[in-house]
């Protein structure tokens, strides 16, 4: 658009000018993202400096506002639980040269309108051709807020629509994970959906302000960035539950994937402030965020005794610590058990609480059978869920399923494609299947994808001493040494001494395990990290010390010992007597 030499007749230069994307999209009240989608779809009205950068850019609020208002006569979003039609052959998208030229044309009349008071009818465009999408990826909604203090709660909200899209039946959501993985960045509509193999993706904004809410959410189609629906809502904070639904209904209207069932979890504003700052912590995957994540549990408990979801949440951060080896099984994992039975108690039908509940049963009680009942269930209820076909996956190896383990693995890997731990536990199964090429071709995939991770080193090392490349495995361990001062010291211990044994250089491998012992007198050291180097040792004593060990100590890790290590445990027979207590 050429530049205008002066602002529309009655403005004032000084107000009426937005001089970048950024403070046009927050005049808006909208993301960068969108106002530039409209800029290209729908004719808002942008300037751009003669023979300047293409993205130097300057826009009129007099114009804008003009815009907005004949925006506004399109028909309203399909209400909740009614499909919108499929338009007529003649309501399709024009050519491209079609589309620019009737772009400049509305354009033109926007101008006008601005200058006159005038108003303008706004032709109604197509939404999709044929059946919707059938794969969603909900983006984390931006925190808008003047303080920039509500991010616990744009995420929350975000998390709570992925819930609510998840328990769809037949419709594929992107899990957390992946899509926190865009947070804070500002990538292309469309290679977001290429990397996470969706149809369209949902991005909105939050702003908080006091008892206020303002919410806006746009859902794209992925294959040019079109939008099929948006809308804002202005709601007291009270009504953000109703909110949720009205997004996630209007989502699924577009999607034609049926009804979403509604759920409130609690009528407590301060408890469900609370769990929302519990889930922030607990999806960081730390130690310290784990407790910082049952602290607030634990409080919106206390303002509501009947908050389920917040029970099964607690429930997972004390298993987690088990499972991060942060605590001991003995001292956490009763906590959890506790925490997941009163939250099925309190809703049978919330698919978290039988996830927690079999994760419980799995990793605790050794209940192999009572746990695939919780699993199955949860699944049932959270059909979309990544978490469910992980811990399935996890049922699996330890029913010496491999092959069905590794296909849940693989199924919770399509809907989050950026997990950590399912590239970790997917890697595993290859390596437990004789795999060893897959395993390092995923292994180097997470390694680039989470540079940050000493995991993946590590695992690089186990590969190698396994398969015999004694040298790689060295030199992994140096890097792992050098590069990442985070490790966990028993996981570097355990690493090192592995591969002395396998050296034969036995006197490193026992100071290894001397380490060990002296680490365990400080913290808990779960017994995964000594069993491997004094089998390698052939020492079948060090061996049954470190397994009565995990047996007592209920490790979580115990329950897989038969497929994690099943040659090794060959070499003690007396191990299979403690393994019959896994039922």
């Amino acid at each position: 658009m050429a530049e205008p030499q002066s602002p529309p007749p009655g403005a004032s230069p000084a107000d009426d000018r937005l001089d970048s994307w950024k403070d046009i999209a927050a005049y808006l009240g909208r993301e960068v993202r969108t106002a530039q989608l409209w800029e290209k779809n729908e004719g808002l009205p942008v300037h751009r400096h003669q023979h300047s950068r293409q993205g130097s850019v300057y826009a009129f609020r007099s114009e804008l506002d003009a815009w907005r208002q004949i925006r506004a006569s399109l028909p309203e979003p399909v209400p909740a639980g009614e499909p919108e039609p499929l338009p007529p052959a003649s309501a399709r998208p024009l050519p491209a040269k079609s589309q620019a030229r009737l772009r400049w044309a509305v354009v033109g009349l926007l101008l006008i309108a601005a200058a006159t008071g005038g108003a303008y009818i706004w032709s109604a465009r197509s939404t999709a051709s044929g059946s919707g999408p059938s794969a969603v990826a909900v983006l984390p909604f931006v925190d808008m807020s003047a303080a920039k203090d509500q991010e616990y709660f744009s995420d929350g909200l975000t998390e709570e629509i992925i819930d609510a899209l998840s328990r769809v039946p037949n419709l594929h959501v992107v899990a957390r994970t992946s899509a926190f993985a865009y947070k804070g960045k500002n990538s292309d509509i469309r290679t977001i959906a290429q990397q996470l193999n969706v149809d369209a993706v949902l991005e909105g904004s939050v702003r908080k302000s006091g008892d206020q809410l303002r919410i806006t959410a746009q859902l794209n189609r992925a294959s040019d960035g079109f939008h099929y629906w948006s809308q804002t809502y202005d709601r007291p904070l009270k009504d953000v539950f109703g909110v949720q639904r009205e997004i996630s209904q209007a989502i699924a209207n577009q999607l034609r994937a049926g009804k979403v069932s509604g759920r409130q979890p609690t009528s407590d504003l301060e408890a469900y402030r609370l769990y929302q700052e519990a889930r922030y912590f607990f999806n960081q995957f730390t130690g310290e965020a784990f407790h910082k994540a049952i602290d607030r549990y634990q409080q919106a408990i206390a303002r509501d005794r009947q908050f389920a979801l917040a029970y099964a949440g607690l429930a997972d951060a004390y298993s987690y610590l088990a499972e991060f080896s942060e605590s001991p099984p003995g001292e956490v994992m009763p906590k959890a058990r506790e925490a997941a039975e009163r939250a099925v108690a309190l809703d049978a039908s919330l698919g978290e609480a039988h996830t927690a509940l079999g994760l419980v049963k799995l990793d605790y009680e050794w209940d192999r059978p009572a746990a695939e009942r919780e699993f199955l269930r949860a699944g049932e209820l959270n059909p979309s869920s990544s978490w469910v076909h992980h811990w399935l996956g996890h049922l699996r190896e330890a029913q010496l399923r491999l092959d069905d383990a590794t296909a849940e693995m693989q199924a919770a890997m399509k809907l989050d494609p950026l997990s950590e731990p399912l590239h970790w536990d997917l890697a595993n199964d290859l390596l437990l299947g004789g795999r060893s090429a897959e395993t390092r071709a995923m292994l180097n995939k997470a390694h680039e994808l989470f540079p940050n991770n000493p995991a993946f080193v590590g695992f690089l090392a186990t590969v190698d001493i396994r398969t015999g490349d004694l040298g790689g495995a060295e030199s992994a361990i140096k890097m792992l040494s050098s590069g990442y001062p985070q490790t966990n010291p028993s996981y570097l211990l355990a690493e090192k001494g592995f591969l002395a044994a396998k050296q034969g250089h036995r006197a490193d491998a026992e100071a290894a395990l001397q380490k060990l012992e002296q680490l365990r007198r400080q913290e808990f050291v779960d017994g995964t990290s000594a069993l491997e180097i004094c089998v390698a040792l052939g020492d079948r004593k060090c061996a049954m010390l470190w397994l009565g060990r995990m047996h007592d100590e209920h490790s979580a890790n115990f329950v897989y010992l038969p497929l994690y290590y099943r040659e090794q445990l060959e070499l003690v027979p007396e191990a299979q007597q403690l393994l019959t207590q896994i039922k």
